[in-house]
């Protein structure tokens, strides 16, 4: 009887104590809302999608290569590299001195030279003399028709000596200035195969100038593009490295590849930063064909979820509801929604990774340059 009696008083305690500690977990409301909006997820910010004027562009590949690489190549036999004054890599100025060769045998069969022409000279000088004088001898009888024909003959024979002897000097002084190797025009030095004390055949080459510097990109272009691009059109290389060049469309291919349907476009890569791109280079990029309207949205805005790519749009009710949205572009920060939103919508800016579609959200304004940020 006792312990029933011990339960009976036990159990209103026990009842009392769960009502209390019911109480205490409860958490409070919040004065003028229900417990789902104390209980809001995120601070976000929203920004309105801009109409922008996006250029139109297709995306094409190619290497990058020298406009033009002039050939070096020895122009004399027989002599030794005496001494080569540039290596790859250095810019050199029109008739800059690249090489030298060994000029002392030049030198010295140019002096000989010089010397048999001075003595044909003379023998011209008495030839054309005695050829004078017997004119005169035949007019009066003193030498028969025989003797003048071969005065006539001997003046004939110095003259075509020493012009024999001319053209062998103006040969010397040749080989001689072929002895100095020079650029033909500005450029960079792309290779050198001159080796100090090596002996060259003519025509074996010395160096490889690209001249002027200058660059050119070569895309290649489906029949399609090809008939979209025209000369003129600007373009945008980019480079391993992360930066980009800028260009314009010099010529187009007037075929295409046989094997690969392809046509090449020549892209003239521009002075400022071209000096980033090497020929031999492989890199993508864009020909611009023209621009056009459309929606620009903030690329943190966009989350990929299962392969697609989501923006959270937030309305009047301040829920943030998961809606797919199909991007194009990107330039900067900013990226275009080809579809899914609306110019009214409001996206969430930061943060969206952490949303599900429902999501209540606290919209906070901190305005950012260049973004229509409202509340």
């Amino acid at each position: 009887m006792r312990a029933k009696k011990v339960l009976w008083i036990a159990a209103p305690v026990l009842v009392v104590l769960a009502v209390v500690g019911i109480m205490v977990l409860k958490p409070p409301s919040r004065p003028g809302g229900t417990q789902a909006e104390a209980r809001a997820a995120l601070n976000v910010e929203l920004a309105r999608p801009q109409a922008v004027q996006w250029p139109d562009a297709i995306g094409v590949s190619g290497p990058v290569t020298a406009w033009q690489e002039a050939v070096i190549a020895s122009e004399v036999s027989g002599l030794r590299l005496s001494e080569v004054l540039v290596n790859v890599g250095d810019a050199v100025k029109n008739g800059q001195l690249l090489a030298r060769f060994d000029d002392e045998t030049t030198v010295a069969e140019l002096d000989q030279q010089k010397a048999a022409k001075a003595e044909a000279e003379a023998n011209l000088s008495e030839a054309e003399a005695n050829e004078t004088r017997g004119r005169t001898l035949h007019k009066t009888g003193g030498i028969s028709e025989q003797d003048l024909k071969q005065y006539e003959t001997r003046a004939q024979t110095a003259r075509a000596q020493i012009e024999s002897a001319r053209a062998r000097l103006r040969m010397l002084e040749l080989k001689l200035k072929y002895t100095r190797v020079v650029a033909p025009d500005d450029g960079v030095i792309s290779s050198r195969m001159a080796t100090v004390g090596s002996v060259a055949n003519p025509g074996s080459e010395l160096f490889r100038l690209v001249l002027q510097n200058r660059l050119e990109w070569r895309p290649e272009l489906t029949a399609a593009q090809l008939a979209l691009v025209r000369t003129g059109q600007p373009a945008t290389l980019r480079l391993p490295d992360g930066s980009s060049v800028t260009g314009k469309v010099r010529q187009l291919a007037p075929t295409l590849d046989c094997n690969t349907r392809t046509a090449i476009a020549y892209i003239d890569l521009d002075g400022q930063g071209a000096g980033m791109a090497r020929a031999g280079m492989y890199a993508s990029g864009t020909i611009v064909l023209g621009k056009c309207q459309g929606l620009a949205i903030p690329g943190s805005s966009v989350v990929v979820r299962d392969g697609y790519e989501y923006v959270f749009v937030v309305g009047a009710d301040r829920r943030a509801v998961q809606t797919r949205v199909v991007t194009r572009r990107r330039n900067g920060s900013m990226v275009e929604a080809s579809s899914g939103i609306e110019k009214d919508h409001r996206v969430v800016i930061g943060g969206a990774a952490f949303l599900n579609d429902g999501d209540l959200v606290s919209v906070v304004e901190s305005p950012g340059e260049g973004r229509a940020v409202t509340q």
